[in-house]
């Protein structure tokens, strides 16, 4: 496997593609960054949003890669040429209200919990991961894969479940870039933003970004 050089972090999306098939054996990648402990912990708190929302939750032997399943706006601005032909060395991340952290190739099921929802047995499911260490296993994987350059393109309740991952890191910039006014009409530029880092196109600095 390529070293990760640039990690694209990105929401999910609410609305999913259907259907899958079983995944090959190996096929977690950010899972495979993690310590072990790093790992059951995330695998624990995986486990309560299924147990809080098991109506939620799809086949687990149907599973799609994560930039597959995720069929929002901004994930259609994303063409599936810059996904399967990407340059070396980029990663893209999205945070998700079920797995709290996926990278884009790993498999995933169908659910239907959001972390901008909240949940009867655990509120708001960003502000419950935020509480519950994700900002920690973030930075526990940056460290571990340690790119030259984050490039936050979290909108603001994804942004909230990791908020404080950045701290401490050594040799790793973090770019933030927001899309402040446009609400849901944020989503198709932050697609073409990312498709632009998976072709290694170079980056025109928002007027926006922080």
């Amino acid at each position: 496997m390529d070293p990760i050089r640039t990690v694209v972090l990105i929401p999910e999306s609410t609305r999913k593609a259907k259907g899958g098939e079983p995944a090959p054996a190996g096929a977690a990648r950010l899972e495979s960054a993690l310590s072990r402990d790093a790992r059951r912990k995330l695998e624990v708190l995986r486990d309560q949003v299924r147990a809080a929302a098991p109506d939620a939750v799809g086949n687990p032997a149907e599973l799609l890669s994560a930039y597959r399943r995720f069929r929002g706006n901004m994930y259609r601005a994303i063409p599936d040429e810059a996904w399967e032909q990407r340059i070396p060395g980029v990663e893209v991340v999205m945070v998700s209200g079920l797995y709290g952290l996926v990278a884009s190739r790993d498999p995933i099921v169908l659910y239907h919990v959001s972390m901008a929802e909240p949940l009867e047995r655990l509120g708001k499911l960003n502000r419950w991961w935020r509480g519950h260490g994700l900002p920690n296993l973030l930075h526990a994987y940056l460290t571990a894969v340690h790119p030259d350059l984050v490039l936050d393109v979290l909108s603001l309740e994804y942004r909230e479940a990791v908020e404080g991952y950045a701290a401490g890191l050594h040799g790793t910039k973090v770019r933030r870039v927001d899309f402040r006014g446009l609400g849901r009409g944020s989503q198709p530029r932050r697609g073409k933003l990312v498709a632009k880092v998976l072709r290694g196109e170079p980056l025109v600095k928002e007027k926006d970004e922080d």
